[in-house]
């Protein structure tokens, strides 16, 4: 492994640590601001009730879009810094780039762009619940369409970005 590849994973580990340290703060606000764990053994009995009696899913599709905005951002940021290595030496950026082949470099990538496809469906969401004063049970019924198509879309993304790995 070259020292350009070690320092980028490296960053890249950081930006994990940063992503995962996010996502427990949130869920520590979550508990702070709701009152309760946010994962608890009637959370199943929660989401079962009426979509007109609950507002679960959106509370968590809330905590999610803000989980992977922060995941964007992060990876977006880490981006920037790996593809401006051009600027410092070709084969410096040829080194780094040569971890976006291996498996686990892809599976990050397939969780990317679910985060991607994710967050902004969801944003989508957001602003048509605001222009339109839609009520929770129709959050709740474009929700399940945002996480169905981000699934489903991810899937076939996913197909794409390991098929040379697997196919290998």
């Amino acid at each position: 492994m070259t020292t350009a590849q070690l320092v980028f994973l490296s960053a890249f580990t950081a930006v994990n640590v940063a992503i995962v340290a996010s996502v427990v703060m949130v869920v520590r606000e979550a508990r702070r601001v709701d009152g309760g764990a946010l994962w608890s053994r009637t959370l199943l009995w929660r989401l079962g009730r009426l979509p007109s009696e609950r507002t679960e899913a959106n509370r968590l599709a809330f905590y999610a879009h803000r989980v992977t905005g922060i995941a964007i951002f992060a990876f977006l940021a880490l981006h920037i810094i790996d593809v401006s290595l051009f600027a410092i030496s070709a084969s410096i950026y040829d080194d780094v780039h040569d971890l976006y082949g291996t498996v686990i470099m892809r599976l990050f990538e397939c969780g990317l762009l679910f985060a991607l496809l994710f967050h902004a469906l969801n944003g989508l969401r957001l602003i048509a619940i605001d222009a339109w004063d839609l009520g929770s049970a129709a959050a709740t019924k474009i929700l399940n369409v945002v996480v169905v198509v981000s699934l489903l879309a991810t899937l076939a993304g996913s197909i794409v970005i390991l098929r040379p790995v697997v196919a290998a």
